[in-house]
C-alpha cells in the first residue's frame, strides 16, 4: 500500500502542476498570431508536448499500480477457486467410488 500512496502522491502533484502550468500555456497560445516568430510557437509546442509527457507518465504508473493489484487479487481468487475446486472432484470421486461398492 505505501507503494501505492507514493504513486498517487506523485500524480496528484503532477496533476495539479499540469493544471497550472497549461493555464499559463493557454494563455500564451491565445496571444500567438501571425507575426509571431517561428521559434516562440515551436518552444511553446516543446513545452506543452513535455508537460503532457510528464502527466501521461505519472497517470500510466498509476494504471500499471491498478492491473498489478487487480492481477494479483485475480490470481489469489483463482488459486482459491481452483482448490475449493480440487476438494469437491474428490469429494465426488470418493463418494462415487463408495456407491460402486470401491
Amino acid at each position: 500500500m505505501n507503494e501505492t500512496r507514493q504513486l498517487l502522491k506523485i500524480f496528484g502533484v503532477a496533476l495539479t502542476d499540469f493544471e497550472a502550468e497549461a493555464e499559463k500555456l493557454a494563455e500564451v497560445a491565445g496571444r500567438f498570431s501571425s507575426d509571431t516568430g517561428k521559434d516562440e510557437i515551436v518552444k511553446h509546442l516543446k513545452n506543452v508536448t513535455e508537460l503532457c509527457r510528464e502527466l501521461n507518465t505519472r497517470w500510466f504508473d498509476v494504471t500499471r499500480r491498478i492491473f498489478t493489484v487487480q492481477n494479483e487479487l485475480l490470481g489469489r481468487c483463482a488459486d482459491a477457486a481452483a482448490s475449493v475446486q480440487y476438494v469437491d472432484d474428490t469429494t465426488e470421486i470418493e463418494s462415487a467410488r463408495m456407491e460402486a461398492g470401491e
